[in-house]
């Protein structure tokens, strides 16, 4: 695993040393790393309070936030990387706990969508909108120049982290990886 301390540190446009600069990139991978890992284990404790696994409520975030109302699981098994087997044990799952449902596609009977339903949420809520509470609490000691760094560093980010998620998927799925 590759780390800024095993590559070649650069000067900056102001001239920064690049003891200094290696020790910072150093200091943001290791606060990535563990802003990671805090994360993860974040989720799953939620999800567990719950009942499901931090990758069955990763779903429904992906099912909500999704390109409608309602979206398939073979589009669940794209955006996961998950395979198509794993996704319909997932979906089992969450529709046996009345988190989800399938609704066959009036045009198409073959073909069937996923939705979640928003009424099963609500003992997830009050958690994650403490979460979203702390967070704007934090974001109040920023510039809005600062929260506009700090948006434009996160989309560069998230991309970075879509484009890794894709060549891992086509790896795992024995096809060439992109970009």
């Amino acid at each position: 695993m590759s780390t800024p301390n095993s590559r070649r540190a650069t000067n900056t446009k102001g001239g920064r040393p690049r003891r200094a600069r290696r020790e910072l990139l150093a200091r943001l991978w290791d606060l990535g790393r563990i802003m990671s890992t805090q994360t993860v284990f974040l989720h799953q404790a939620i999800a567990q309070s719950v009942g499901l696994s931090a990758t069955d409520t990763k779903c429904i975030d992906l099912i909500l936030r999704g390109p409608g109302e309602s979206v398939t699981a073979g589009w669940l098994s794209e955006m996961t990387g998950l395979t198509t087997g794993a996704i319909t044990h997932i979906l089992d799952r969450l529709e046996k706990r009345h988190f989800v449902e399938r609704v066959r596609d009036t045009g198409d009977r073959r073909k069937v969508f996923v939705r979640v339903r928003p009424e099963t949420l609500e003992p997830l809520t009050p958690k994650y909108e403490a979460i979203g509470k702390a967070y704007m609490e934090l974001m109040e000691e920023y510039s809005d120049k600062d929260l506009q760094l700090i948006c434009e560093y996160m989309e560069k980010v998230s991309r970075i982290s879509e484009l890794q998620l894709a060549n891992v998927i086509k790896t795992n799925r024995g096809q060439p990886s992109r970009g």
